[in-house]
């Protein structure tokens, strides 16, 4: 071996670069740092077998440390571009695959060299040059030489061309470091350059020199900038993705760096803001922009309220933090600006819906999915005498009342375990063992992921409610029962249902009319209450008959009593009920005279007319409501009552057609009619039938 000065440098290279490979060995976790320190690596190998093979005098040492450089120089562009590729956000295109195609070059390029003396693909005519301060070897390229050296090149400048378009998009504290990143690869690369054209003293390879001096730089940028711990892969995967607003700013209080969101915030762009003095840029602010200035190297936390534009108001959770480097001293401040207006409408709504359910009157009641209470708001102890204490923890089955089904409970559960709203009324009981009623809503309770997590009830006191429903119910069934004394059932429904009824002409009805023939005579000898009473006794019976042949009652006059059969509801029987009831009421009469003679006291006779045919029935007056018919039929039947004797039913010609096959009957002649002219009449005397008979209630 010869000891040769121009070992020097490319020593220190080697030092610089074995002490940058361990020092990116320790940063492994920071993005690229694995390739930075294969990278270093690398050079550290090939320096320190470039000294070797400067020191050697044969050719064979010589020939050996050459090829042994390999193994460090053919990997460098490929460590470089992966470095590169990292610290810009491509690290997608460092695929298993991708890496590998890569390194395929290399390898070729390392086996051909290993093995040029079968086919000098690498070097030909290779030989030792000596006499000058060193001894190097001499070679001609062979084709793959400039294979390898082709690749090299192309990967150098596609490397090259990623930090010049990180430099255009990247903010000046990224620019810096991408400087550095570039003038190391330029001043590497010129280094190769010069060796490969030629241009190096003595055929020198300045490539592991500049190597040295380009880790220097790199060194410093490490330090200085923390290339491998900022990067702008960081920023843009970060910041520009963060949905708070960051402003950087530097110990001068001028912003040097600002993402999307605080840019939108400022309303500015970028390079509109980028060393402005924060003083201008919070100009919108003043009370802000104090805050900074009297805690200008202190750290800031607090809630401010901002304008943004012209009517919109927010609220910022701010964050202003020192920056400081390695030795302590401040080197900018840090604002980050946490939007949390809609967190303050949340947490406001929040307070509104406690203080709602704590006020409610409703009963508000919180469980688990086992019914086991979690919440109870005042208004539940207020109604079920249960206090918090006593309620949270015990199962919803303390307030049964046991008035319902176990069906009832079941179904219940089935809905909301469905997850599904449950509502309807239930009986429980208080904590003095008293019954109430509610109205309840059962609701599930979920997360986001849809899964029930808590059950809701909402629930109304209802008991007072259900008592007055309870009494209105009772008094409606009475002012029903009132009003079927007064009107038919299907009148009744149609004006509920209505409103009105229409009037509904009848093609053929029958209708009676009653009086008692000496009652102004007998009436004389009453007083008011035994007049009364009398009169309610014999048109109480008259009900019953009428009911029993299903007619309808029409109305009472003095001491007439009228009724119709065939209506409301049409039938075929209506003029052999009405003249059977006539019949019964008669009968009654006389049964009643009978027994005030053998008491001594006054009695009534009766008269009845019957007539059938076609009439209009309808409602008429609104403030008492009447049911009453219209017609010559009715005309008719008035006269064949008047015109009948005592103790006999009295039947126009038209009804004696319909029942005279029931009933012996008597022509009688003639009467005349009001707008009818003369109208035949006939005594009913008796039934044909005997079996009728039996059908008498009295």
């Amino acid at each position: 071996m010869q000891y040769t000065p121009y070992i020097i440098p490319i020593f220190i290279a080697a030092i610089i670069s074995g002490g940058l490979t361990l020092w990116g060995q320790r940063r492994r976790p920071a993005p690229g740092a694995g390739w930075f320190t294969a990278l270093m690596f690398s050079a550290f190998f090939w320096a320190l077998f470039y000294i070797l093979e400067l020191v050697s005098t044969d050719l064979p040492a010589t020939l050996l440390w050459s090829k042994v450089q390999y193994l460090g120089s053919v990997t460098l562009t490929v460590e470089w571009l992966a470095l590169v590729l990292t610290y810009t956000g491509q690290r997608r295109w460092l695929s298993p695959r991708n890496v590998a195609l890569l390194f395929i070059i290399p390898l070729i390029t390392l086996a051909l060299t290993w093995t040029n003396e079968h086919h000098e693909l690498i070097w030909v005519n290779v030989g030792l040059v000596s006499g000058i301060p060193f001894n190097t070897l001499s070679f001609t390229p062979g084709a793959w030489y400039w294979v390898n050296i082709a690749y090299s090149y192309a990967l150098f400048v596609f490397s090259t061309i990623l930090l010049v378009v990180a430099f255009v998009r990247s903010t000046p504290l990224y620019r810096r470091q991408i400087i550095f990143l570039l003038l190391f690869s330029i001043l590497t690369w010129m280094g190769n350059l010069a060796y490969t054209v030629g241009l190096t003293p003595h055929g020198m390879n300045l490539t592991p020199i500049t190597f040295s001096v380009s880790g220097l730089l790199i060194a410093w940028g490490l330090f200085r900038y923390r290339i491998l711990d900022i990067a702008p892969v960081a920023r843009d995967a970060v910041v520009e993705s963060m949905s708070d607003g960051v402003i950087v700013l530097d110990p001068q209080n001028r912003v040097v760096d600002l993402n999307p969101v605080a840019q939108g915030l400022l309303g500015h762009t970028l390079p509109e803001i980028v060393g402005q003095p924060l003083a201008q840029v919070l100009a919108d602010w003043p009370a802000l922009m104090e805050l900074c200035r009297e805690q200008k190297s202190a750290s800031i936390h607090t809630e401010i309220p901002l304008n943004i534009g012209e009517d919109e108001r927010r609220i910022f959770d701010l964050h202003v933090s020192p920056l400081r480097d390695q030795r302590g001293r401040m080197t900018g401040r840090l604002m980050l600006w946490h939007d949390v207006t809609e967190r303050k409408q949340t947490e406001d709504k929040l307070r509104q819906l406690s203080r709602a359910m704590e006020q409610s009157g409703s009963t508000i009641v919180i469980t688990d999915l086992d019914g086991n209470i979690e919440f109870v708001n005042p208004a539940f102890t207020r109604i079920t005498g249960y206090t918090p204490e006593e309620a949270i923890g015990e199962n919803t089955r303390v307030l049964k009342s046991g008035e319902h089904p176990t069906e009832f409970y079941r179904e219940l559960w089935d809905t909301i375990t469905r997850g599904e709203v449950w509502q309807g009324e239930m009986v429980n009981r208080k904590k003095n063992g008293e019954f109430y009623w509610e109205a309840a809503t059962l609701s599930p309770v979920k997360d986001e992921a849809g899964r029930t997590t808590h059950y809701l009830a909402i629930k109304e006191d209802i008991t007072a409610r259900k008592k007055i429903g309870a009494a209105l119910a009772q008094e409606q069934l009475k002012s029903d029962a009132l009003l079927r004394n007064i009107l038919p059932a299907g009148i009744i429904t149609e004006i509920k249902e209505q409103g009105h009824v229409a009037p509904v002409l009848f093609d053929c009805a029958s209708i009676m009319f009653t009086d008692f023939g000496n009652f102004t005579a007998t009436a004389e000898h009453l007083g008011p209450q035994e007049l009364v009473a009398s009169l309610d006794r014999y048109f109480t019976a008259f009900d019953r008959v009428i009911e029993k042949y299903g007619l309808e009652k029409l109305k009472t006059i003095g001491d007439g009593y009228m009724c119709a059969g065939g209506l409301p509801l049409p039938n075929s029987t209506h003029a052999v009920d009405i003249v059977n009831a006539a019949l019964e009421i008669l009968d009654f009469t006389r049964q009643e005279k009978e027994k005030q003679q053998r008491a001594g006291q006054h009695y009534w006779d009766i008269r009845i007319g019957i007539s059938s045919g076609p009439v209009i029935a309808g409602i008429v007056g609104r403030q008492k409501y009447a049911y009453d018919v219209w017609g010559d039929t009715v005309v008719i039947a008035s006269r064949m009552e008047s015109s009948g004797e005592i103790g006999r039913v009295n039947i126009s010609r038209s009804t004696y057609k319909l029942v005279r096959d029931q009933f012996d009957c008597e022509y009688r002649g003639k009467v005349h009619a009001k707008h009818k002219g003369q109208v035949e009449m006939y005594f009913v005397n008796g039934r044909v039938k005997r079996d009728l008979i039996d059908r008498q209630i009295f």
